[in-house]
């Protein structure tokens, strides 16, 4: 027996409009709504109750025609209209994101929307929803989609157990229930121990989806009395404070019990005044015409409100007139994508009347051609691109292509020496100068990096959990050099300018940040160079220490185009004065003049005079970079700076020739 379709509820659209306004006005600005993130476990629970009026209104006699019937109707609701921005959204970015190595990640976010698993995607690259980068990727969004999605895939049958078998075997009763408290469990440990997982996959949120569909069981088993409407009052008021308050709490447990209990409540309100002649006047204004609307429009409204304000912030910025014409923008592109996509595609005659096999097959060809659309968009970026950065060879610090001629250099001391590269990401940003070096003097070439974890900062002691790395690493060359050999210790060994408050202007900004360092934080730092240094020094290595180079405010490649100078994040400017700088880094390079006079095989190799003239540092040579971001070479200042390092490594030949250990016979050697 199934249950005659249930007439819709406008309180529902209204609930939905609530979710996707809070969702949107916590991405705008947080600090409006620091909670309204949570209005997509609203969606979740919202998402269980009326997918399991859904299935409870089909007959379900047959359980593959059951199935096939249920998955059609969700492929017609969803995924045209995700295609669509998916598709629309990899080509915008091409166009005016700049290339950056973050964007790597978004594309795979936006590749695993495609099938469903982009939660997983995001889980796997371990960045936190709310970490910083995270609000620059243009599909983020789309973990949400991932979790409904692959919940559809197990709940229908589940679901299908429940519709057979209730009263004849009452225990089926409690799979749900039980699937709930488990799922529930799960996120009150995993929101501790692996919070990441916790936020993004399925088994920590089944308990808020599951909470809908318990609450439309309960429903089935016994009508609501009129007087539960008087759940809607203190429902809402939990939601409410789920939206204020949520982000001060862990997530999804204890920070979604306010919402997920309170939107049950109010959709228990909601269901129990179906068809009353006098529902709660708070159900009244559920029912208000403009929040149904957005409501209706809130799966297209979800969809579009994160990429186009993804990217607005790569380009002009939220400011100013974009403040005004985001909604309005946002409101046009749901309102056209559901009244030109969504509904015509879903109440088409072809897609209602053709068997759910032959549609299912019909939307994997759609998948395929979308996914092989995106593949082209990703592949051929670099020739879309309207940005600067498109030119890799000018921005990106990456290895000298194997192809690109290399001018050979006779250096007979140092021919076959080993040349180690170790440090924090700095590390990897000279991989252009270094390899080429390697190739000019045929020198063995190892790069050893891990972003966040310097060897030698000079600025505080090394992190604690950067240890094993530098373990490791010093290993390594224990293990490996020769006498001669030479290893670059490369590192960020100057303070962020970024997160500096610049309220009071520069030269009070810059007075603030020589103030944070304390002579125990110099102690520190020199007692790990110290360390170092001592294991180096044993092995008769030569060791190369770049002084601390420039840093600026805004990074170079987000503001380098015409469609993105005005932007917010560039008003700090792409240039600082070197007075300012060479007094930043005074505490420094005192240490290394120190640690010079202790350690002779120590060489101090300071390309600050190569990147700064006497008056300003700039990131930018002409319309060429220097740097990449605010810190990191670009493959245009890695070729600035080579000519200097050969004569360092020409002059570390010329030392030590009596004590280069050459390479036994028959062991090859060069870049690798």
């Amino acid at each position: 027996m199934s249950y005659p379709k249930p007439r819709h509820d406008n309180a529902i659209d209204g609930m939905r409009a609530i979710a996707v306004l809070a969702v949107v006005i916590f991405h705008v600005d947080a600090s409006l709504l620091p909670g309204g993130f949570s209005g997509v476990d609203l969606f979740f629970v919202v998402s269980g109750f009326v997918i399991s009026q859904s299935l409870a209104s089909r007959p379900h006699a047959h359980a593959v025609p059951y199935l096939l019937d249920f998955y059609r109707r969700r492929v017609l609701r969803l995924l045209p209209a995700l295609l669509l921005v998916l598709l629309v959204t990899f080509l915008l970015s091409a166009l005016l994101m700049p290339r950056a190595w973050r964007n790597e990640q978004f594309d795979q976010t936006g590749l695993g929307a495609l099938f469903g698993v982009a939660n997983f995607v995001l889980a796997w690259q371990q960045g936190d929803y709310f970490s910083p980068g995270a609000d620059l990727n243009p599909f983020l969004h789309t973990w949400t989609l991932g979790v409904e999605e692959q919940f559809y895939l197990l709940f229908p049958l589940l679901f299908l157990v429940w519709l057979r078998a209730r009263q004849s075997r009452p225990w089926v009763n409690g799979i749900l229930p039980l699937l709930a408290l488990a799922s529930l469990l799960l996120a009150a440990w995993q929101t501790k121990a692996a919070p990441i997982s916790a936020f993004y996959l399925l088994p920590a949120r089944l308990w808020e989806l599951a909470a809908g569909a318990l609450l439309y069981q309960c429903i089935a088993a016994r009508t609501l009395a009129p007087h539960w409407q008087g759940w809607a009052v203190p429902g809402l008021l939990l939601v409410v404070v789920g939206f204020l308050f949520a982000g001060d709490q862990p997530v999804p447990f204890p920070g979604a019990i306010a919402t997920v209990v309170g939107t049950v409540m109010l959709l228990g309100a909601a269901a129990s005044a179906n068809g009353a002649p006098r529902p709660h006047v708070l159900l009244r204004g559920l029912q208000w015409a403009p929040l149904v609307y957005l409501g209706r429009l809130s799966y297209s409204l979800y969809l579009w409100h994160w990429p186009l304000l993804v990217l607005l912030r790569w380009t002009y910025g939220m400011q100013g007139i974009a403040l005004w014409a985001y909604p309005v923008m946002l409101l046009a592109l749901a309102s056209a994508s559901y009244h030109w996509v969504e509904c015509p595609l879903r109440n088409a005659h072809a897609g209602r009347r053709w068997h759910p096999g032959k549609l299912l097959l019909c939307a994997m060809a759609g998948l395929g051609v979308s996914t092989a659309g995106a593949w082209t968009i990703l592949h051929y970026t670099d020739s879309l691109s309207l940005s600067a950065t498109r030119d890799g060879y000018a921005w990106r610090a990456q290895r000298q292509p194997a192809w690109m001629p290399v001018e050979p250099i006779d250096a007979p001391a140092l021919a076959g020496r080993r040349l180690f590269v170790a440090g924090d990401s700095h590390a990897a940003a000279y991989r252009n100068m270094v390899t080429i070096a390697a190739r000019q003097f045929d020198l063995e070439l190892h790069i050893e990096e891990r972003g966040g974890c310097s060897i030698v900062n000079l600025l505080r002691a090394s992190s604690v959990d950067c240890a094993p790395y530098v373990g490791r690493v010093l290993q390594k060359i224990e293990d490996e050099a020769r006498p001669g050999d030479i290893v670059l210790l490369a590192s960020l060994r100057m303070q962020e300018l970024r997160d500096a408050d610049w309220s009071r202007g520069e030269a009070a900004g810059f007075a603030a940040l020589r103030g944070e360092r304390s002579a125990a934080d110099t102690a520190a730092a020199e007692r790990d160079a110290d360390a170092v240094l001592q294991r180096l020094q044993a092995l008769n290595v030569q060791v190369i220490i770049d002084a601390p180079m420039p840093v600026f405010r805004s990074a170079a490649y987000r503001c380098s185009d015409a469609f993105n100078r005005m932007n917010p994040a560039c008003a700090g400017g792409l240039s600082v004065p070197r007075a300012e700088m060479e007094a930043l880094r005074a505490p420094q390079m005192a240490m290394l003049q120190r640690l010079s006079a202790r350690y002779p095989a120590l060489h101090v190799w300071d390309p600050m005079p190569l990147l700064c003239t006497p008056q300003r540092c700039a990131a930018m040579d002409g319309d060429q970079p220097l740097f990449f971001d605010q810190d990191h070479l670009s493959g245009h200042g890695n070729r600035t700076l080579l000519p200097d390092f050969d004569r360092l490594l020409l002059e570390i030949g010329e030392r030590t020739a009596a004590i280069a250990t050459p390479p036994a016979a028959g062991v090859p050697h060069g870049t690798p």
